[in-house]
């Protein structure tokens, strides 16, 4: 998956919490949202199959598919590894789009053909979609002209999914300082992201929310009401950092949830809830602290994190 940190630098000049839940005693139902573990947000690098051990460990119930290794096993390291998930309850996140369609044409076929080359096998990992942001600004292209690129390379790119039954989450990402990184302007809030499914014309293309952008972007939950389950593609709950306003918080300095209570996370996920999604939620702090934990104290904070919402 493309990384939004890399990608901001590549277009630029992005405490212990004493309120632990014993997150050991939670326990996944088919009704329950699921806790995942998204490796590269929390600053870990390791195999698939040291994620899946993670995860088992650490009583997560899914995990962010590393597409580009797992397309890579051999058939029975593959078999092997889905029936080790099967055993012990852990589904697949969304997967990350591996595809740059924000700059140039020749980027965008490069990952476009490489999606239509891999989808068989994506397909074959029980992968159910994948998911990617959308910059809220750009270099050189004007509104208008940037949302027709998106249009018509997320079309293409929603066609190929559909075709083989996987779903597209897109992202709207909200902090407001984001907003003078370039030129020109783009969409930002849940009602931008809407106008650009609604033209985009297919039914497998849907939202990742975040916890974060929802709180940047003011967006309230009448913005969100015509949501619905399937609308949803997977969640993010992150929370804001102190001593910033919703005008000053920034892209890449996130906290996890519940460690400021600047963002109402309750409220966030009731909402989510009563539309009936039960599917995953990962964290995406950002976080330098964090990611400088050694990884097993960092990956029991994080799962804390989310058992302390009920996740």
């Amino acid at each position: 998956m493309l990384n939004r940190r890399n990608f901001i630098k590549s277009f630029s000049a992005a405490a212990i919490s004493p309120h632990f839940i014993n997150y050991f005693q939670f326990i996944d139902s088919k009704k329950s949202l699921k806790a995942s573990l998204s490796p590269g947000a929390i600053g870990i690098r390791c195999t698939a199959k040291e994620l899946l051990d993670y995860a088992i460990k650490f009583k997560f119930s899914a995990i962010s598919p590393p597409l580009r290794e797992l397309i890579q096993f051999k058939e029975s390291d593959k078999m092997a590894y889905l029936e080790k998930m099967k055993e012990n309850e852990i589904l697949f996140d969304s997967g990350g789009l591996p595809i740059d369609f924000r700059t140039t044409e020749s980027k965008f076929k490069e990952g476009y053909d490489f999606l239509v080359e891999n989808i068989n096998s994506i397909v074959s990992l029980n992968v159910s979609s994948l998911v990617t942001w959308i910059m809220p600004t750009h270099k050189t292209l004007t509104y208008m002209r940037n949302f027709e690129q998106h249009r018509t390379r997320l079309n293409k790119v929603a066609t190929v999914l559909e075709d083989s039954g996987l779903k597209l989450g897109l992202e709207y990402v909200g902090p407001k300082t984001l907003m003078a990184r370039d030129k020109y302007p783009f969409l930002h809030s849940i009602n931008g992201l809407k106008e650009l499914i609604k033209s985009i014309e297919k039914n497998n293309v849907g939202y990742l929310l975040d916890s974060y952008h929802t709180y940047c972007a003011e967006d309230k939950n009448e913005d969100l009401d015509f949501l619905k389950a399937e609308d949803i593609i997977s969640v993010q709950l992150n929370d804001g950092v102190l001593g910033r306003t919703i005008a000053t918080q920034m892209d890449l300095e996130r906290e996890l949830p519940g460690d400021t209570g600047i963002i109402d996370l309750e409220n966030f996920l009731n909402l989510i809830r009563n539309k009936g999604y039960n599917g995953a939620v990962s964290v995406e702090p950002f976080n330098k602290g964090l990611n400088k934990m050694e990884v097993k104290a960092k990956l029991k904070r994080v799962r804390a994190s989310l058992s302390r919402f009920g996740v």
